[in-house]
């Protein structure tokens, strides 16, 4: 019955899931995190909710989060609201591209981060992770009985939640992988220099 009765509230009162999500992953969960001083945490985080953003609208569709992150915003607090998270997730991944380019002291480490998280973040929010949702509807509906019934559209949100974490994982696997290969290329690289320098100066002491 509380449940009923929530939802019968979303209905009732204008963009409220849209505000909840707002109030819970945008000034709550960053607040608590904020008081950690764990500011790596937001390089994830953001890019992460631009893919959860999507897959409850999604889920959602009809009903709820509507005007959380549609694909083509019809109204201006649609409009806001995408690209608003979208602001923020951007922002993140160029901080986050800025502080490991500093701490590694190689600006192609902090570059191919960013390319990564805006290839996985924005192509997977906006087309990947709605279409993957929509895709396992269908055969899980295909695959039960006639007539059954999942209330408040739950598996939509499931299979939703599993298709973000799995693409987050790839995209720090992709990022720790490469960063590393190219970080191993270049002490290569200079460890190759340093020793025909060293050779050159050896040679010219003997002569």
């Amino acid at each position: 019955m509380a449940e009923s009765g929530f939802l019968q509230l979303c209905l009732q009162v204008p963009n409220l899931s849209t505000l909840l999500f707002f109030v819970i992953f945008v000034l709550a969960i960053p607040g608590l995190v904020i008081g950690t001083d764990n500011y790596d945490f937001f390089k994830y985080y953001f890019p992460f909710i631009v893919m959860l953003a999507a897959g409850l609208t999604e889920a959602g569709s009809p009903r709820y989060f509507d005007t959380l992150y549609p694909d083509q915003p019809n109204t201006l607090a649609s409009f806001l609201s995408k690209n608003f998270i979208n602001l923020l997730a951007v922002v993140a991944i160029l901080s986050s591209a800025i502080s490991t380019s500093m701490v590694d002291g190689n600006l192609i480490t902090g570059l191919v981060a960013a390319v990564i998280a805006f290839m996985i973040t924005f192509p997977v929010a906006g087309t990947v992770i709605p279409f993957l949702i929509r895709q396992s509807d269908k055969i899980i509906k295909d695959a039960v009985k006639d007539g059954f019934r999942f209330p408040g559209n739950w598996h939509k949100y499931f299979v939703g939640l599993v298709f973000i974490v799995m693409f987050m994982i790839l995209q720090l696997v992709l990022t720790r992988l490469l960063t590393k290969m190219i970080i191993s290329a270049n002490l290569a690289s200079n460890a190759a220099k340093n020793s025909t320098m060293t050779g050159r100066n050896t040679g010219r002491n003997t002569a």
